[in-house]
């Protein structure tokens, strides 16, 4: 389903992140059953745990090397949603941890 045409368009193969946002600019709300990554119930993804435990290592790593911060100047808040995500975003400088 994540690539059928039927439910995301002609372009449902393309990398358009833009999809998900609204023509105001807010976050363009789809429901979740259209998102089976890893379906449910008795016949869910066997590797569901083991893609789970390497994306928690990704991130472990990136934020090892690389030192993020807010820019400065720049008051953090989050919106009110359902989907949590910053209200004007969250503009960050990341630079190479010193070793």
């Amino acid at each position: 389903m994540a690539r059928m045409e039927g439910t995301w368009g002609k372009d449902c193969e393309e990398f358009r992140p833009e999809r998900w946002i609204t023509e105001k600019g807010g976050i363009r709300l789809v429901p979740s059953h259209q998102f089976v990554t890893f379906n449910g119930g008795p016949r869910s993804c066997l590797g569901k745990e083991v893609s789970l435990i390497q994306l928690k290592m990704v991130a472990a790593a990136v934020l090892g090397r690389y030192k993020i911060q807010v820019v400065e100047g720049h008051s953090a808040s989050f919106a009110v949603s359902t989907v949590l995500h910053m209200e004007h975003g969250l503009p960050v400088m990341i630079s190479r941890r010193s070793a």
